[in-house]
């Protein structure tokens, strides 16, 4: 299978034949101390994933190898449906083959802290005195990939509605419901298989990542933004300094596409429609008051906008040789619209002499995925 992205896990080499990305964490779906102060109720502990007629729905059943939506059960002693009755019915989706992983879970954390502390949507509590207990919580998970069963929580086959869900007995289900912010999360679920397979470990498994939307990540969080122009601006001769904060900005424009007068990827060398896009954000400097690095050249590619965006957020990277590294968050179907293959690692026209350092930062903390699963 040459033409699929190859991730790490566990040491052990797996394709991703599949996967879905932009499964929102609704409100109905967050557990009750995270939600928004115009909704009401509990929050349910089954996911949405869509309709299970129809074309969506041979969809949902070829990831999940699973094509029997719907299927009545019922525990009669929890009063729901459950592990034990999906079991007894034949409804278990994927036994023990999802996980999460402590690693995603602590960065979603770290991303969401922000808003945790800074709150820009309106909560019914102040979400801020959870942060450190689910924090310390999934650090004190004593293993990196923590497995759990999923199982068929849809609306009967009798009903009309035909919505597909999802749901797990597992503790780990419980803490991820607790973790996530709603609106602003969603659930991406990799689909993977061994690179060799062995007796034993020959199907598919199933890797479950929360991710928090990119505006409201920690170096770009509308608060933090707030800080930036405070610093920059709220200081006497405020009009001198705006003055000197643009042709700054203009210089380090003018610097980065000199520097580098063509988009690697689009080939494109008119100057309006590049971008001097940074490697290391530019909030993370002023945050550190690091002017120097805000308007250093080297710390900027030039770049045409939907590339600018694609690095900007953290869907792909570079190693110091200037290799592009694809992260796994976007769908091969837009890969192939945007004329990239991901499994290629085709070096790029970046000049990265000197700025090794932004590299690096951008690798561990603005790109999505782990560096160390991909190279």
């Amino acid at each position: 299978m040459p033409e699929y992205q190859k991730i790490k896990i566990d040491n052990l080499e797996y394709f991703i034949i599949d996967a879905i990305q932009d499964f929102r964490a609704e409100d109905s779906f967050i557990h009750r101390s995270n939600k928004l102060a115009q909704f009401d109720g509990n929050g349910e502990s089954k996911k949405h994933v869509g309709t299970y007629k129809g074309e969506l729905g041979r969809k949902i059943s070829n990831f999940f190898d699973y094509s029997t939506w719907g299927l009545e059960h019922f525990d009669s002693h929890k009063k729901r449906k459950t592990l034990n009755s999906a079991r007894e019915s034949g409804a278990i989706i994927q036994d023990y083959t999802c996980f999460f992983s402590k690693t995603n879970l602590l960065k979603y954390l770290d991303d969401a802290k922000a808003e945790y502390y800074n709150q820009e949507q309106i909560y019914h509590n102040d979400i801020s005195v959870y942060f450190e207990k689910r924090y310390q919580e999934v650090q004190n998970i004593d293993t990196e990939y923590i497995p759990f069963s999923i199982y068929d929580a849809s609306d009967n086959l009798s009903q009309r509605q035909n919505r597909g869900y999802i749901r797990s007995d597992d503790s780990i289900w419980k803490l991820w419901r607790e973790l996530i912010l709603p609106k602003i999360s969603y659930l991406s679920i990799l689909k993977l298989v061994p690179v060799l397979p062995q007796e034993g470990n020959s199907k598919p498994i199933f890797y479950f990542r929360i991710l928090l939307d990119y505006q409201f990540r920690t170096f770009v969080h509308p608060s933090a933004l707030q800080m930036i122009e405070e610093i920059v601006f709220d200081i006497p001769e405020i009009e001198e300094i705006k003055k000197s904060y643009r042709i700054g900005q203009e210089k380090y424009r003018r610097a980065v596409i000199e520097y580098m007068p063509q988009c690697p990827f689009s080939k494109i060398t008119d100057e309006r429609l590049l971008i001097a896009s940074h490697i290391k954000p530019y909030s993370v400097c002023i945050k550190e008051n690091n002017q120097e690095e805000a308007l250093d050249y080297l710390n900027g590619l030039a770049l045409s906008p939907t590339f600018d965006r694609l690095f900007d957020q953290g869907y792909i990277t570079f190693l110091d040789s200037g290799e592009l590294i694809c992260g796994t968050q976007l769908s091969s179907y837009t890969w192939d619209k945007l004329n990239i293959n991901p499994t290629a690692k085709n070096k790029m026209r970046i000049y990265p002499e000197n700025r090794e350092r932004y590299l690096e930062y951008h690798r561990k903390n603005v790109f999505l995925d782990d560096i160390n699963d991909l190279t």
